[in-house]
């Protein structure tokens, strides 16, 4: 039965491959991660225990779900990048090492500042929904959020 679903499943994809790619591309607007967001579809389609029904809106739906997640991530990479508004530590978003510097950094502050930062920054939460998190005053989760980017900025600067 293996057999039989990996022979569907490359059958769909020469069959549809140009249109899932482009479609990729419009909602990427970049060949790298158009060509990645597919790929990762098909993986996953390839992983299922047996195949949806009807095979092309599941992969359409599914291309589109691994490009709205692969923006969201990027949007939070840039998000902290401009955090920090140093130069020296900007990239395209597809670096691992800055995110490894980046989460770095965010385990040399106390636990309420990087606990703000990261509610914050990853997740758009605002300060009174992290208030309501953390179970403190919006005020409060402010004033962590505040010191906790002043620290990063300054472990930033000594690494410059």
């Amino acid at each position: 039965m293996r057999g039989k679903t990996i022979d569907i499943v490359r059958l769909f994809y020469e069959l549809n491959r140009q249109e899932l790619f482009t479609y990729a591309l419009a909602l990427t607007r970049s060949r790298e991660a158009a060509e990645d967001v597919v790929q990762n579809v098909f993986r996953n389609v390839l992983n299922r225990p047996r195949l949806p029904g009807d095979l092309r809106p599941y992969v359409f739906r599914a291309i589109r779900n691994a490009a709205v997640d692969e923006h969201r991530a990027q949007a939070r990479i840039a998000a902290l990048e401009s955090i920090f508004d140093l130069p020296g530590h900007r990239n395209n978003g597809h670096d691992p090492a800055v995110a490894q510097e980046l989460d770095a950094l965010l385990q040399q502050l106390n636990e309420q500042e990087r606990e703000c930062i990261v509610l914050k920054t990853y997740n758009g939460l605002t300060f009174a929904e992290i208030g309501d998190v953390c179970g403190v005053s919006m005020n409060t989760a402010a004033s962590w959020y505040r010191r906790g980017i002043e620290k990063l900025r300054a472990l930033m600067k000594e690494d410059v």
